[in-house]
C-alpha cells in the first residue's frame, strides 16, 4: 500500500477461523491493522466467512471498526445457494448493526446493490457499490429502470464499482454512458461520495 504512492486504499478482511477462532482475537488484529499498517477499512464476506451477514459473532467486529472509525463494507450478494434465505441480503446486515446498537452509526458500504434484494436498499442507509449487480439489473430490466432505481436509492449513496476482473471496466462505461447523469452526478458517483466516505475531502 504504502508503494502505490497514495493512489490504493487498503481494507482489511475478516475470518471467524483459522489463526482468529474467536471475535476478541479478530478485534485485536483489527486493531492492529488499522493503528500499525494503516489500513482504513473493514471488509465483511459472510459468504466467504460460511455465517450469516446478521451472526451475533459479528457485533463486536463491527462495534471495534465504528470505535476505529473506519468504514465497514460487506458483501451484500445473496444466492439462492446461500440458505436460509441468503447469508448476506442488506436486511441481515441492517439487523446485525440494529443489534450492535449501529443503526446508521457506522460508515457503511454495501457491495454489490444486494443482488436480488437489491430493494431493500430504497429506504435503507449507508452506502451502496453497484458492482456486478448494475449489469445485471440492466440486462434484465434495461438502462431506463437501472438509473431510476439508483435515483431512488439516492446519487448521495452511490458508488462506482466493478467487481473486476470479473466484469470489465468498458461494460459499465457503456451502461453509464446511456444514464442521464450530469457531469456533477458523475463526479459524485466515480468520486466524491468515495471521499466522502474516506475522507479524502
Amino acid at each position: 500500500m504504502n508503494e502505490s504512492g497514495g493512489r490504493f486504499i487498503a481494507f482489511a478482511d475478516c475470518t471467524l477461523g483459522g489463526s482468529y477462532d474467536e471475535p476478541g482475537e479478530v478485534v485485536s488484529e483489527l486493531e492492529r491493522a488499522v493503528r500499525t499498517l494503516g489500513l482504513r477499512g473493514l471488509k465483511i464476506h459472510p459468504s466467504n466467512l460460511k455465517t450469516a451477514a446478521d451472526d451475533r459473532r459479528l457485533e463486536p467486529i463491527v462495534q471495534a471498526a465504528a470505535r476505529l472509525e473506519i468504514p465497514v463494507v460487506f458483501h451484500s450478494n445473496p444466492r439462492a445457494f446461500d440458505v436460509p434465505f441468503g447469508l448476506s441480503p442488506p436486511a441481515r446486515v441492517y439487523q446485525l448493526l440494529a443489534a450492535s446498537g449501529l443503526a446508521e452509526g457506522l460508515p457503511l458500504v454495501l457491495a454489490h446493490m444486494g443482488g436480488v434484494q437489491f430493494l431493500d436498499l430504497v429506504g435503507g442507509y449507508g452506502y451502496v457499490d453497484f458492482s456486478g449487480t448494475l449489469l445485471w439489473l440492466c440486462e434484465l430490466y434495461g438502462t431506463e429502470f437501472a438509473e431510476r432505481l439508483l435515483r431512488k436509492i439516492g446519487l448521495d449513496r452511490v458508488l462506482f464499482g466493478t467487481d473486476y476482473p470479473i466484469h470489465a471496466y468498458e461494460r459499465y462505461y457503456a451502461v453509464l454512458d446511456g444514464m442521464e447523469f450530469t457531469d456533477a452526478e458523475i463526479e459524485q458517483i466515480a468520486y466524491g461520495n468515495a471521499a466522502s466516505l474516506l475522507t479524502l475531502g
